[in-house]
């Protein structure tokens, strides 16, 4: 039994690793007027500087994977120098009935509870404060297992393809078992953000390691302010977050704390919690929130007199932000009051607030009335330095990241000025309230979002604010001034212009030294203020002519910062604006409203530039990949990935009439690539990307495979040579199927579409359109009369297989359809769903004629017996299911996979049954009596797609680690000349999760 979590674990070297399980102990009380004492010194690891240390790395290579997008600022306890605004727990004797109840659904035995637990509250209530403090008190108690607190001010901090690898991190120096079972993940397939990645990089490795193990104590996650990341995705990660636990019926040993505010996206998603496990600050007896507040009080402002006091906690109607606020503004830095000199200053104020409603509008919160009343005291004392100090407040809100006083000062003025670092520095000091200069990294950040929200709100603050548009506009050009004074030839004095820079290694000391801050953020982040302009044609002019003439010199800086967005391009009408960018995403934007349309997301490294076609209707990008992409712009689906060149691609343009592309490359070269075909001049190699499908021919020659990289291949089954590559498919080929004769391929993507092909000269005879989202799963009719489909958007299509026309539109699944297939007779179809069922439908009207049982699980596969009269179903439950095709009951239930089972098949006779797993196995099974025949034990990755050759004497199987194996039936035997043929190659798979 795991009663507690051990102290050291081990590697896979079998050396031991300190996991510091071993705290300090928590500081005394302190008393009145005090602090309380620092707690003792912990024994483990630590987080600085985004570089995780630990006595020995648990495993370099999986740090490694991780640390691109490992957060240091987000951690709870990040080090003081770089947590600003310093973070802390509640006031002793506050929020006890909270915090109490959230121990007791963290506390031991209480594994049956929910899994999750949502802290809802609006700005100010004292969310993160209550996580701060949850952190503490879990991590005194030994049980804290990771935790991230989202925040605007740092770019990691609020990125969410940060958070689950973050998080990861922390878990894998808690568990020896989760980090072998994170080791076996391919990271690289699964970031940047997946759709299933916080279910395969997190959940599923957790529940595997911890399935065997009684645990007592579950681990605890805190991950607070969920409204703070970027691009409104918190309510997507917590979609999936509960989508991913309800798959494994909890997640053993492990609890999420979430916080964030009463967003109506994150509500929505949050509605399945079970609501004891829901808490909403507002539901906070006032009494005790107005008694907490005076405790707080108390403890802050000892030489306050009590009415004092008292008068502040009922004038902050429950919000503690209002209180700390308070509490700033009554002790300027470097200056201390006198208890009458705060009396006299809250007098000021009051007397401020009653009349601060010329800055007011009908929409009014409590919050609003502080912030006006320090803004209005504020301004009128700065004289002739006030515009200058509310361009201060605009820069802070709106800059991309935190910057110093001597950056502000850049940006506040015209381009034309002096920049007055002493202006700025002192319009900091005025607004100490609301505004905080780190001593660490000298920079300067609001205490907390809500003033953000204020001063971006021109309903709260009609004198102070302008419509969003001015803000990003003014940023824009600020950008642009530094840019057009500062950038110029060989900016980093280079001797020779020959040598690359990863060859130099003088290079970061002579950007370091010859780029200053200010320059640096106006390269890095010029066009992610400008895209939120919406509708200015100067800047639209402007940035055509600094793109044509600064795009080769900034492309030095981005590099080195791996940092920003790299290119922009407008749309010939104006209307949408595309942006490549370093986290490898090719991005559409309305360029009215600023709103992102759509991400399109294939490349593995840094999209250098990105074009519109002369019509409008594609995207081509290239990237540090060493690839172009064509990509459809009003579906963001990929038409073409386009290789060749030797290194970076740093630069493409259409030809005017759209038929042609020219790229230039590092490599030295510049390329033409049809546009149509994709094809490239000179050369076409294998696949590049993972097997998603494969497929025996009717005559048991070729091998057809399908895969992520777009291409369908048809291989010599014999050599293994390749017969035919076809390519036309906008996004990943996630099934192939031969027809009965032969004649044909068909082959379903991830672009929505099933595309019918020559199987003999590779050409594309037709596409059929009609889903809406990613096609799964197809097959032919035994006749070849029909094609059926299985998609994401939870429908099933029959097709005709002549003219393309749908037939029948099946409806009933509530998720993904994940497999379909055939029954013998062609009268019936049967499909897997992510939703947990099995369904048979009658092929002529599409009614459902049989719903099975539910797998614990989602089904990934299904198949009909020879005769008709079974089905095969394999599940994300590890299970393998026979059933009577006619009453739809259980007949036998195969256990012996580890992991998910992506891919089931009846052989030839129907005397037997194969199963591919996750587990990186093969099984064959006895039809008959449920018992495993054998265990195939070759791939190295999760095997995705198996199948039987016509004659049942061989099995073909496929798998993300690239390669296609062919066994013989009978002895298990795999073709190792097979294998070398393929190896490095990604090939297929019949089914795909």
């Amino acid at each position: 039994m795991l009663t507690a979590w051990p102290a050291v674990i081990g590697r896979t070297d079998g050396t031991q690793l300190s996991i510091g399980a071993v705290h300090g102990g928590t500081g005394g009380s302190g008393g009145s007027g005090a602090h309380g004492g620092a707690g003792g010194t912990g024994q483990g690891p630590s987080f600085s500087a985004g570089v995780m240390h630990v006595n020995n790395v648990y495993s370099r290579q999986v740090h490694a994977a991780l640390l691109p997008w490992f957060a240091p600022k987000a951690l709870f306890d990040a080090d003081a120098s770089t947590n600003t605004p310093a973070r802390r727990a509640c006031t002793v004797n506050t929020r006890v009935e909270l915090i109490s109840r959230l121990r007791q659904w963290a506390a031991p035995g209480t594994l049956n509870s929910s899994p999750i637990f949502w802290l809802s509250g609006m700005a100010g209530t004292g969310k993160s404060t209550v996580a701060y403090t949850l952190c503490e008190r879990w991590r005194a108690d030994g049980c804290l297992g990771a935790s991230f607190f989202c925040s605007r001010n740092d770019e990691k901090a609020r990125a969410r393809v940060s958070i689950i690898p973050t998080i990861v991190q922390q878990l894998l120096l808690v568990s020896k078992q989760f980090s072998l079972a994170v080791e076996d993940v391919p990271i690289h397939m699964v970031l940047p953000v997946s759709a299933q990645h916080v279910e395969k990089l997190l959940v599923q490795p957790w529940s595997s390691a911890m399935a065997s193990q009684t645990i007592e104590q579950p681990m605890l996650v805190v991950i607070d302010a969920l409204d703070e990341i970027e691009n409104d995705q918190g309510s997507e990660l917590i979609k999936q977050l509960i989508q991913a636990v309800s798959i494994f019926k909890g997640i053993h040993g492990l609890k999420f704390f979430v916080t964030s505010r009463p967003h109506p996206r994150i509500i929505a998603e949050c509605s399945s919690i079970d609501q004891r496990a829901v808490y909403h600050m507002e539901d906070i007896d006032p009494k005790e929130a107005s008694q907490d507040i005076r405790r707080f009080l108390d403890a802050e402002l000892t030489d306050l007199p009590p009415w004092r006091r008292e008068n502040i906690a009922a004038e902050s109607g429950g919000l503690f932000i209002y209180a700390s606020t308070i509490v700033r503004y009554l002790r300027p830095p470097n200056f201390p009051l006198s208890p009458s000199q705060k009396a006299k200053r809250l007098d000021i104020l009051k007397k401020t607030g009653d009349h601060s409603t010329r800055l007011g509008g009908q929409y009014e919160l409590l919050i609003d009335s502080l912030y006006k009343a320090i803004l209005t005291e504020a301004l009128p004392n700065i004289g002739q330095e006030v515009e200058i100090s509310k361009r201060l407040l605009y820069c802070v809100v709106t800059t991309r990241r935190p910057l110093g006083i001597s950056d502000l000062a850049a940006l506040v003025v015209d381009a034309t000025e002096e920049p007055d670092r002493v202006a700025v520095q002192n319009s900091c000091k005025l607004f100490y309230a609301v505004l905080y200069v780190s001593p660490h990294d000298k920079c300067v950040y609001t205490f907390h979002k809500s003033f953000t929200d204020f001063i971006l709100d021109p309903y709260r603050s009609p004198e102070l604010a302008h419509p969003a548009r001015s803000y990003f506009l003014n940023r824009t050009h600020d950008c642009f001034g530094i840019m057009d004074k500062s950038l110029h030839f060989n900016i980093c004095n280079l001797e020779s212009s020959f040598l690359l820079d990863e060859d130099d290694n003088s290079l970061p000391e002579r950007v370091a030294t010859n780029i200053g801050p200010e320059l640096r953020y106006a390269c890095q982040h010029w066009a992610a203020h400008l895209i939120s302009v919406h509708d200015s044609y100067d800047v639209q002019q402007l940035s055509v002519v600094l793109l044509e003439f600064w795009s080769l010199k900034l492309a030095r800086i981005w590099t080195l910062e791996n940092s920003g967005v790299f290119s922009v391009a407008f749309s010939p009408n104006g209307a949408q604006i595309v942006s490549g960018s370093s986290d490898n995403i090719v991005c559409i934007r309305d360029a009215t409203t600023g709103q992102e349309v759509m991400r399109m997301a294939g490349h593995t490294n840094c999209v250098r530039s990105v074009a519109f076609s002369p019509n409008g209707a594609q995207i081509v990008s290239s990237s540090d990949d060493r690839t172009i992409r064509i990509w459809d712009a009003m579906t963001g689906n990929g038409v073409t990935t386009m290789k060749g060149h030797q290194n970076q691609v740093s630069c493409v343009a259409f030809s005017p009439n759209g038929a042609q592309i020219v790229s230039g490359s590092n490599d030295k070269t510049v390329q033409i690539w049809d546009v149509t075909t994709g094809n490239q001049v000179v050369k076409m190699e294998g696949h590049t990307d993972w097997v998603q499908s494969v497929a025996f021919s009717p005559s048991g020659g070729q091998i057809v495979s399908g895969s992520a990289d777009r291409s369908i291949w048809i291989w010599d089954a014999t050599t293994g040579k390749e017969v035919t590559k076809m390519e036309g498919h906008g996004d990943e080929v996630k099934s192939v199927a031969f027809s009965p004769n032969g004649a044909q391929i068909i082959s379903g993507s991830a672009d929505m579409t099933v595309r019918s092909w020559d199987a003999t000269t590779g050409s594309d005879l037709m596409k059929l359109e009609g889903h809406s989202d990613w096609v799964r799963s197809v097959a032919f009719s035994p006749t070849g009369a029909h094609i059926v489909s299985g998609s994401d958007d939870k429908t099933v299509w029959i097709w005709d297989a002549m003219t393309g026309n749908k037939v029948v539109e099946i409806k009933g699944h509530t998720d993904w359809v994940r497999s379909v297939v055939f029954s013998p007779n062609g009268a019936q179809i049967v499909s897997g769903s992510e939703d947990g069922f099995v369904r048979i439908w009658d092929v002529t009207i599409g009614n459902e004629v049989v719903k099975m049982e539910r797998h614990l699980n989602t089904i990934r596969s299904v198949a009909f017996s020879p005769n008709g009269q079974q089905i095969v179903s394999g599940s994300a439950d590890k299970t393998v299911r026979i059933w009577d095709a006619t009453t739809g009951s259980e007949v036998k239930k195969l256990k012996g996979h580890t992991d998910w089972v992506q891919c089931v098949a009846f052989s030839p006779g129907g005397a037997y049954i194969a199963s591919s797993s996750d587990d990186r196995t093969v099984q064959i099974w006895d039809a008959i009596t449920g018992s495993e025949v054998m265990k195939l034990e070759r791939h190295t990755g999760w095997v995705q797609s198996v199948a039987f050759s016509p004659n049942g004497a061989w099995i073909v199987s496929g798998s993300s680690d690239k390669t296609v194996r062919i066994f013989n039936a009978i002895t298990g035997r795999s073709d190792e000349a097979t294998e070398a043929h393929w190896s490095g190659t990604i090939c297929g798979i019949f089914t795909q999760w």
